[in-house]
């Protein structure tokens, strides 16, 4: 039964990721609000750079979990809650960059994902990233090799969990003297995933 259950999920996602997707008005959900807009832009300028995520949900025992990194403090967006990824290389498409930043940064082997899609892009105003989100399935939880450079810690998180609302938070921040309403979850101590 749970096989079953498993492969309709599978199913249901691959053909709801070819459909419409909220994009805009979902990343508006989380985006950090000054008055009555926003503190960024989600548009960019006509030059910007390319990078890709892989958002892995692993099948543990039925409940599916989200893996997620926290970055290093040596690197760009140092010390933030982000899935595993980078920039895109000339020629690749965002699956192959997805896939061969998660193995460099996790160890999660290509063979094991099976990709279901791609989420809406992201405009990222701080570093001048487009970032394409690709789904991923994992049968099972990858056996981890960590690159210290990179990541400081693994956190694999219940899916079920993250969207039960209970870890949903908002905070008033300061950013260059403007105060901002800033959403985000809180899965690990006093370091926010936006």
């Amino acid at each position: 039964m749970l096989e079953k259950k498993k492969n309709g999920f599978i199913e249901y996602l691959k053909e709801r990721l070819k459909e419409p997707l909220p994009g805009l008005e979902a990343h508006k959900l989380m985006a950090p609000r000054a008055g009555e807009g926003y503190l960024r832009s989600f548009e960019p300028p006509k030059k910007y750079k390319k990078a890709a995520v892989l958002v892995p949900i692993v099948d543990d025992d039925g409940d599916l979990k989200l893996i997620f990194t926290e970055r290093t403090k040596t690197i760009s967006h140092s010390g933030q809650i982000s899935f595993p990824g980078g920039g895109e290389k000339k020629g690749e498409t965002p699956e192959e960059t997805a896939l061969r930043e998660a193995e460099e940064e996790i160890g999660l082997r290509k063979k094991d994902a099976l990709i279901l899609g791609r989420l809406s892009d992201l405009y990222a105003p701080p570093s001048n990233v487009m970032i394409t989100p690709v789904v991923a399935y994992l049968a099972k939880e990858p056996e981890y090799r960590k690159n210290d450079e990179e990541v400081e810690s693994i956190i694999v998180f219940s899916l079920d969990k993250l969207a039960s609302g209970k870890y949903n938070r908002e905070e008033k921040w300061t950013f260059e003297g403007i105060e901002a309403t800033v959403p985000f979850w809180k899965i690990k101590g006093k370091v926010p995933l936006w």
